[in-house]
C-alpha cells in the first residue's frame, strides 16, 4: 500500500489510505500520533484525546468576532496585492495565527491569477465581510454579466459594486440599457473576438459563433468599442480595429 507526499508552505503532507483510516477509525479533524519504532518504521495511532465538538457559542462553520474582523482586513487589501506574503506582513502575531486558521476552515484559499498566487475569500464566508449578497450582485458574480433597465436600479447596484470592490466594466448602450460585465468575463470574450472578428460580423453572428447570449456579446463589443479595440462599421456590425 503506497501513497505520495506533497509540499505546502514548507511542510510535508501525505494521504492516509482509506483502508488504514477506516481500520483506525480516523476522521477528518482527528489528531494522530507518530511513534518511531525502529529505523524506517513508524507506528501511527489515533490520539487518545477526543475530538472537540464545536461550542454552542460558535457552531461549526461559523466565525468568531476576531475571525470576522480579520476577514474584513484581508478584504480591504487591494486585490492584486493580496498574496500570502504581503498579507501576512500587514498582520501582527495574533492576527497571523487567526489568518492561518482561516485557511484551515477554508474561509480563505489561494488561487493563481496572471502568474500570481492570490488570496480569495470563500463565497460561503463572504457574507461576514459585506452581509448577504444582493441578488443582482450574485448573478453578476455567477454569470459575469447583467443588464439593468432603470437608472435608479443602476445607481443602487453601483454602490454595492463599489462596496464589494468587484472588478467590473460597464457601459450604457444606445438602447439606454446599462451593461455590466466582470473584467474576467470581458477578457475571456475579448480573446475569442480576436479570432472571430478578423472580418466584419453582425452582433447576431458573433453571438451564434461564440455560443453566448446576445446581451453578453453586446456588452463586450460596446465596452471594447469604447476602448478602441473594436470598430462598429455599421449598426450592430463590428470588426477589429
Amino acid at each position: 500500500m503506497k501513497t505520495k507526499t506533497y509540499s505546502y508552505r514548507g511542510r510535508l503532507y501525505s494521504e492516509i489510505p482509506k483502508e488504514i483510516a477506516d481500520a483506525l477509525v480516523i476522521k477528518p479533524g482527528d489528531e494522530i500520533d507518530f511513534k518511531p519504532v525502529y529505523d524506517n518504521v513508524v507506528m501511527i495511532t489515533p490520539s487518545k484525546e477526543p475530538t472537540k465538538e464545536p461550542t454552542k457559542e460558535q457552531p461549526k462553520g461559523e466565525l468568531s468576532k476576531e475571525e470576522i474582523e480579520l476577514l474584513k482586513k484581508v478584504n480591504s487589501i487591494r486585490h492584486y496585492d493580496r498574496t500570502y506574503e504581503k498579507t501576512a506582513k500587514a498582520l501582527n502575531a495574533e492576527e497571523k495565527a487567526i489568518f492561518d486558521g482561516l485557511f484551515k476552515k477554508d474561509a480563505l484559499f489561494e488561487y493563481k491569477r496572471t502568474g500570481r498566487e492570490l488570496i480569495g475569500i470563500d463565497k460561503k464566508y463572504f457574507k461576514y465581510v459585506v452581509g448577504e449578497r444582493d441578488e443582482l450582485i450574485e448573478k453578476l458574480v455567477k454569470d459575469g454579466c447583467i443588464v439593468i433597465e432603470e437608472q435608479a436600479q443602476m445607481k443602487a447596484l453601483n454602490d454595492k459594486i463599489r462596496n464589494e470592490k468587484l472588478p467590473v466594466r460597464g457601459i450604457r448602450g444606445f438602447d439606454k440599457r446599462y451593461y455590466i460585465m466582470s473584467q474576467e468575463k470581458l477578457s475571456d470574450i475579448e480573446r475569442k473576438l480576436e479570432k472571430v472578428l478578423t472580418k466584419e460580423k453582425t452582433l447576431k453572428a458573433i453571438s451564434a459563433e461564440l455560443g453566448l447570449p446576445e446581451d453578453f456579446c453586446r456588452a463586450a463589443v460596446e465596452i471594447l468599442r469604447e476602448d478602441g479595440t473594436i470598430i462598429e462599421k455599421r449598426k450592430n456590425s463590428y470588426v477589429l480595429a
